[in-house]
């Protein structure tokens, strides 16, 4: 290829990909901001799509960089060469030179990457939308304990899945291959067991789920749901899931 036009167009992905890094640095945050992952679209891409093409818009244009500096490197050598030096390089030099380079941007990125996982820590789980006094949270519970036989899953337990749930889990989009509008995904028998054990709520992984218990998940807090709505869930369980359709 003309070096010319692989050089054009080294550029226009350049331009491309930071003006892409740019647009969706601009939806994650103003149109799409913190805590709207479950309850907002834009374009029918949620909050976390628009963040992983953020990323990978990231990735191409590091690697556009990189490619832009193995095409000119002759030239930057000489540059910088010529800067703090009056000797001329030998061909020899400049190819030592940008191996060193290449190593030594390894090295650098390697150790930040080992920083970063090294430096995670677990922190105490809060939820900002559900921040109530505890009074009013042990009220919540206590009225669904009371009223255990009378939860009804369309009126009481449906809404909370068309709220927080529908939205990655529904006709639209199925993560995981899981849908919360019908009944088999809770109830089959897949490689980690039911989601719903009915009249077991200890034995259900929907309550731990829900309740901020499993760690390992994608995006595990986006599916802990508030105090009030985890215990009509376990209600409904332990009253034997009954499903009926409207």
């Amino acid at each position: 290829m003309n070096r010319a036009l692989l050089n054009l167009l080294v550029d226009l992905l350049a331009a491309l990909s930071m003006l892409v890094m740019v647009a969706t640095g601009y939806i994650l945050r103003f149109p799409l901001p913190p805590h709207t992952n479950k309850t907002h679209e834009l374009w029918g891409m949620s909050r976390h799509e628009w963040g992983d093409l953020h990323f990978w818009a990231a990735i191409v244009l590091l690697a556009v960089i990189v490619t832009h500096v193995v095409l000119h490197w002759e030239w930057l050598y000489a540059m910088i060469r010529r800067r703090f030096t009056k000797l001329k390089a030998l061909p020899r030099q400049r190819v030592m030179a940008g191996i060193f380079t290449i190593i030594a941007l390894l090295l650098v990125a390697g150790l930040f990457a080992w920083a970063a996982h090294s430096g995670v820590q677990k922190v105490e789980k809060t939820r900002k939308h559900s921040m109530r006094s505890s009074s009013v949270v042990a009220a919540a519970v206590f009225d669904i304990s009371e009223t255990t036989k009378e939860v009804d899953f369309q009126r009481d337990v449906m809404p909370i899945f068309e709220a927080s749930c529908i939205g990655c889990h529904g006709p639209r989009k199925q993560r995981a291959g899981f849908r919360v509008d019908q009944r088999e995904g809770f109830f089959a028998a897949e490689d980690g067991g039911a989601i719903v054990v009915a009249g077991h709520s200890a034995k259900s992984r929907l309550m731990a789920i829900v309740s901020g218990k499993v760690d390992d998940m994608k995006s595990a807090e986006d599916h802990i749901l508030p105090a009030a709505e985890v215990a009509v869930l376990k209600a409904w369980i332990d009253a034997g899931a009954v499903w009926r359709e409207k």
